[in-house]
């Protein structure tokens, strides 16, 4: 038979194993609810509307204007971008950039609440190369239509952020009004573009 001491370690033994158990499961239960929380995705942006209108345009030269309105999530003011910040857009026919716009300073964004930020760039007599304007002229003239990526960036309020937030959106089709071949506009489009962080 085990003398009584020893039966009284083995059960403080028990007991303090226990409780290193139980608080081990509560501290697993928080870094797992921690990190599903960091898994949330990053609210996606949406294309609402873009505007092209063609000041001229040859097979090497372009002259344009774009002009992208953007719809903003109301989870993505202040917990992921900043409230005032820059937002910039680059463009692209079939992955290969034709425009990029300057830094739009945005002011007074509101917290939980969807809103629209427009931001616009202009090239003139940019040299886009024969190929390309080949195949928008010929977008233009036989299609009547003409398909524009874009890339998004907006000021990032994370903390250890890079201090921008890269978003890549879906190609946006612009349809010609009748009779123009010089401005275009994905207004009345059923499905506008999406663009996610990347």
């Amino acid at each position: 038979m085990a003398p009584k001491g020893r039966d009284e370690e083995i059960d403080g033994l028990v007991i303090v194993l226990s409780f290193c158990l139980i608080a081990f499961i509560i501290m697993l239960s928080f870094a797992l609810i921690i990190w599903l929380e960091g898994q949330t995705p990053v609210p996606e942006i949406e294309v609402a509307s873009m505007d092209f209108t063609i000041q001229n345009i040859t097979q090497t030269h372009l002259s344009a204007t774009w002009d992208l309105l953007t719809r903003i999530p109301s989870k993505l003011p202040d917990n992921y971008i900043c409230l005032q910040g820059d937002l910039q857009a680059f463009l692209f026919y079939k992955n290969i950039t034709i425009a990029i716009s300057s830094r739009h300073r945005y002011e007074n964004l509101k917290l939980n609440s969807p809103q629209q930020l427009r931001v616009s760039a202009s090239i003139y007599e940019e040299d886009i190369g024969g190929l390309i304007g080949k195949n928008i002229i010929k977008d233009i003239k036989e299609k009547k239509e003409v398909k524009f990526g874009s890339q998004l960036f907006l000021t990032d309020c994370r903390k250890k952020s890079t201090g921008v937030m890269r978003y890549a959106c879906g190609e946006t089709t612009l349809r010609f009004e009748p009779g123009s071949e010089t401005k275009a506009t994905s207004f009345g489009n059923k499905n506008n573009p999406t663009c996610v962080y990347f």
